[in-house]
């Protein structure tokens, strides 16, 4: 019997994937056998251990394509096509005694396909993740999970999406979490993260967060808020700081996140999410505001609904002086955002919500999507919206820059069974004056960001598997 560790609190801060294997008595004695020696598994104390295990597959197939990709004296080719696969391998530990769990999942591969002359390191590889990369076993999660009366306690590597993924999209944290109860529809959680820590004894590297939080359903709507405090380890010029690595960027800041969901009636859901960065104490020669040295503000109100067999939703999402939107945010379009920190998406060319503060830059997008399902298992999603962005420049040219771009995106998406899923996307986004691609860690460095002669268009062919 699979188990199931669910809250309401674990449903806003962990999108880890469902734990859906079922496996028989048999099978899970095997199992144990394998970790624990056969003696171990089949002894009367090994009975109240309970397992669970899963494992999670993707690939993807990408084709991205722009003469603004064509730069003089650069050979390369103005597109680029290539594939990719991802496997994690995941258990769970249950002490049914003292209720004592411990989850994992192992990410055994989860980058591009180069061919048979494979790197024996993941340095400098394109993968799934921008942090871990390249075909060497890693952690994806681990973390304990232990109850005090209705206190839940979790440390260790967990996985975490927070406002519709507006501030944080199926991340990775290193982290100390803890649930606290007042009743069925309010829980409030205290988290330390350790979100960097690479120079020993150079403490001004060091990224540490203490979050406080609530969630809430007070009539029939969900409601929730954090408050992030980073620790203020440098303080300064940026340019001035003498340790290998530099400082963590967001040093001392506060950040504030937060939303409210509810139905209007019949007629839709109705979501209404904000980030408000500020006080970040790391400087920049510039002194535009770079790393939240002062306000910076984002915000998305999004509407959707069925009518039948369709599917619809409108949405506008808006970053004000460099204000804060994960990679993660569906935007609607595959080519913006769209791009979850730990499952990359190789059709995402442009980031908005990442220029932490600048002041005066600000991007918004306004979209419609509808969804025709044509049957059960398959589905049709078309979608068109408009990116504006307001560029202030740099201060040493004092050039503002003001543009916006049409995007249209079609998604044709097919439940073959409970286990596999496929899905094809096309986007094409229009040229722009003010803005500058990103580019993904699939696709790898463009050679160049300037789109603003040309549109640029990008398709993908995938499929998961999940038990």
């Amino acid at each position: 019997m699979a188990l199931k560790w669910t809250n309401k609190a674990q449903g806003a801060l962990n999108n880890s994937a469902d734990r859906k294997l079922r496996i028989s008595s048999l099978t899970k004695a095997i199992g144990l056998a394998s970790v624990f020696g056969a003696a171990t598994a089949l002894s009367p104390a090994a009975q109240a251990l309970k397992t669970d295990f899963g494992v999670e597959y993707r690939a993807t197939g990408f084709y991205a394509q722009s003469d603004a990709f064509d730069v003089a004296g650069d050979p390369r080719n103005d597109n680029d096509n290539g594939f990719a696969h991802l496997i994690r391998i995941k258990s769970d530990f249950l002490d049914e005694d003292t209720g004592i769990s411990l989850h994992t999942s192992l990410e055994v591969a989860g980058d591009r396909w180069v061919g048979d002359n494979r790197p024996s390191t993941g340095v400098g590889q394109q993968a799934f993740n921008t942090g871990n990369k390249g075909d060497n076993v890693r952690l994806d999660l681990g973390y304990v999970q232990m109850p005090f009366g209705h206190t839940v306690v979790r440390v260790g590597r967990q996985a975490t999406s927070y406002n519709n993924c507006f501030l944080v999209c199926d991340d990775r944290r290193d982290r100390v979490l803890l649930i606290q109860p007042f009743s069925k529809t309010f829980q409030v959680l205290a988290i330390y993260d350790r979100r960097r820590d690479l120079d020993t004894f150079e403490n001004a590297d060091n990224g540490d967060q203490f979050v406080l939080g609530f969630v809430s359903k007070p009539m029939g709507l969900d409601v929730s808020a954090l408050y992030i405090k980073y620790l203020n380890n440098y303080e300064g010029d940026i340019t001035q700081a003498t340790n290998p690595s530099g400082p963590y960027v967001v040093s001392g800041a506060d950040l504030f996140s937060g939303y409210v969901s509810g139905n209007i009636g019949e007629l839709a859901k109705a979501t209404v999410g904000a980030n408000y960065f500020t006080n970040g104490k790391v400087t920049t020669p510039a002194n535009n505001g770079q790393f939240v040295n002062d306000d910076a503000i984002s915000q998305y109100l999004r509407l959707e609904g069925s009518v039948g067999i369709m599917d619809w939703g409108v949405q506008y999402v808006g970053a004000q002086d460099g204000g804060l939107i994960s990679t993660g945010f569906d935007t609607y379009s595959s080519l913006i955002n769209s791009n979850p920190e730990n499952t990359a998406s190789p059709t995402s060319l442009y980031t908005m919500g990442q220029n932490f503060g600048v002041e005066d830059y600000d991007q918004s997008v306004i979209a419609g999507k509808l969804t025709w399902n044509v049957t059960p298992k398959f589905a049709v999603t078309g979608a068109i919206g408009q990116l504006d962005i307001d560029n202030p420049g740099t201060p040493a040219s004092g050039d503002e820059l003001d543009d916006s771009s049409m995007f249209y995106d079609l998604q044709l998406s097919y439940q073959v069974n409970k286990t596999l899923r496929t899905w094809v996307t096309y986007g094409i986004l229009e040229e722009n004056e003010a803005g500058a691609l990103s580019g993904n860690s699939l696709l790898g460095a463009l050679p160049s960001a300037d789109f603003s002669q040309d549109d640029v268009q990008a398709a993908s062919v995938n499929l998961a598997v999940s038990f």
